[in-house]
């Protein structure tokens, strides 16, 4: 977004939670169309150097013993060949890196009050600044402040979809290099994802019928929480849980997407899983963030009045949106079929 705006025009500041650029995160995807917007934005290049050499994925039984096997060019590929899935640090860092140049940065801040009017958003940070904006862009996450400021609690726009997921670095050892090793119960994935030499990641997921109350912040109790719904799951999941409770980059959430009537309201509009969060087994949070920034973007560039521009955005890009959210539903019948029939036949009619 901040790439884009800044090539339109636009005098852009970019403000970030964290102190830094965030590196980690599980690897993700570069799929379709957004490939093509990487290609207009000049980083295809830099992205397809950092392609991971993934295989695919084996499912195992309790034992350990390999049941089946899926390719990767097999799994929800969009250009079979041309996707490519790379480490979320590679990706962050090629973007940021190709947006500097004019654009202002203000990293351990964050947005804790907006008023807008029709000519402009005065905005209040958490160091204490107040300053005016033309427009404010919330690409900050499915617990977006600026969507709750801006549409009101959180709660009314996740549409739950019963289970919740955690991701923790293991030892490479742990698992097979260039595969995704899965474990599957009616209730539980556990997964090692072993995809280059130093760096591998654990999964841990769990289908639950009813919204847990939970603090997404507390690292600690979330932990204990996977570990309690574990107990007694075969394969590795005993040392996913220990490597684990001792990692100190752990991640957990509900397992959700992010619905919205609209995605803008005056002069901020929302982008990415912050308006539309796709879930994870759908494969395409980063792509279709990639591509709501670059509509949105080129919607302002084409139309002098920002509410036609954010009207066409709404319009126009919520085919897009719908139809990429219905398939999480097939992702999830995949990666966590609901029952030991199921898992079977997935397993071994591959």
């Amino acid at each position: 977004m901040a790439y884009w705006m800044k090539k339109y025009g636009y005098k852009v500041t970019v403000v970030e939670l964290g102190k830094a650029l965030r590196m980690g995160g599980s690897p993700i995807d570069v799929r379709g169309e957004a490939l093509d917007i990487a290609k207009r934005m000049g980083v295809l290049e830099q992205i397809e150097a950092a392609k991971l050499q993934t295989m695919g994925l084996e499912f195992m039984n309790a034992e350990g013993v390999v049941q089946g096997s899926r390719k990767v060019e097999d799994i929800g590929a969009l250009r079979p060949g041309d996707d490519t899935e790379i480490r979320r640090e590679d990706l962050a860092k090629i973007l940021f890196n190709n947006a500097q140049e004019g654009v202002e940065y203000r990293f351990n801040n964050s947005i804790v009050d907006m008023v807008q009017n029709e000519e402009k958003v005065t905005v209040t940070f958490k160091d204490g600044a107040v300053e005016n904006y033309a427009f404010v862009f919330g690409c900050d996450g499915i617990h977006s402040m600026v969507r709750k400021l801006t549409f009101g609690p959180e709660e009314q726009f996740t549409h739950f979809l019963n289970f919740y997921y955690s991701i923790f670095p293991v030892e490479g050892s742990m698992g097979k290099k260039h595969f995704g090793q899965v474990y599957t119960t009616p209730k539980h994935l556990a997964l090692v994802y072993f995809y280059n030499d130093h760096v591998a990641d654990g999964f841990l997921t769990f289908r639950a019928q009813e919204k847990i109350n939970f603090d997404y912040r507390n690292t600690e109790a979330n932990k204990q929480l996977v570990a309690e719904h574990f107990k007694g799951v075969g394969w590795k999941a005993p040392q996913l849980i220990d490597a684990m409770l001792a990692s100190e980059t752990f991640y957990f959430d509900q397992g959700c997407q992010i619905k919205m009537p609209t995605w803008t309201k005056g002069r901020v509009a929302m982008v990415g899983d912050a308006g539309y969060a796709p879930a994870f087994p759908t494969g395409m949070g980063s792509t279709l963030a990639m591509c709501g920034a670059t509509a949105l973007a080129d919607a302002m560039n084409e139309n002098e009045d920002y509410s036609t521009a954010f009207q066409k955005y709404n319009e126009v890009f919520r085919l897009t949106v719908e139809t990429l959210q219905a398939t999480v539903y097939d992702g999830l019948a995949f990666l966590m079929p609901e029952t030991q029939e199921a898992i079977d036949l997935r397993n071994k009619s591959i």
